[in-house]
């Protein structure tokens, strides 16, 4: 007997991929952009969007994250992008805006700040990722840690995958969930 997908091949049909995984709703927010217009979660229902979390200052892996939130926002650009900055009380909106700007940051690419335990509750209770702003002594900047993935949100406000942003999964999942 033939596999089912094997016949499908066989007639030519193509099967459509199995949908992603969901991880419940994306958290309930409240926030600042670039242009400093207030944005919420309902700002983007309806959309499939792409989250990370980034810091202006960052020398390490913010600049890689954002590099490829570039790249994703030129081959997916009926996507929605969404960077949240782990370190408000540097990333102001003007401060936000630069960066957008030297990422050549699209229309649809927003880059979010609030107060630090806004964001701390988003990060952390709500998207299920790492965050930590450590001060340091007096003139140093503070230490931050954060997560290092990709967070997919599907147009009814689901979360549907966390990949790294290395892995071949951030093009699958949006694949299955790319309006037709």
């Amino acid at each position: 007997m033939i596999p089912v997908l094997a016949a499908l091949s066989l007639l030519g049909c193509t099967p459509s991929p199995p949908p992603p995984e969901d991880y419940g709703p994306a958290p309930a927010f409240s926030l600042t952009d670039q242009n400093g217009t207030a944005r919420t979660l309902a700002d983007f229902s309806g959309k499939v969007w792409v989250a990370d979390f980034i810091f202006t200052s960052c020398s390490s892996i913010c600049p890689t994250l954002t590099k490829k939130m570039a790249a994703m926002q030129v081959k997916d650009p009926w996507a929605t992008f969404v960077s949240f900055s782990v370190d408000p009380g540097t990333d102001t909106p003007p401060v936000l805006l630069a960066y957008a700007e030297k990422f050549h940051a699209s229309p649809g690419w927003y880059f979010l700040t609030g107060p630090t335990e806004d964001l701390q509750k988003i990060v952390v209770d709500g998207f299920k990722q790492a965050m930590d702003i450590t001060p340091t002594k007096a003139g140093d900047p503070p230490s931050i840690l954060h997560g290092d993935r990709f967070i997919i949100i599907d147009g009814n406000g689901h979360i549907r995958g966390y990949p790294e942003a290395d892995d071949p999964e951030v093009d699958t999942i949006l694949a299955a969930l790319k309006p037709t």
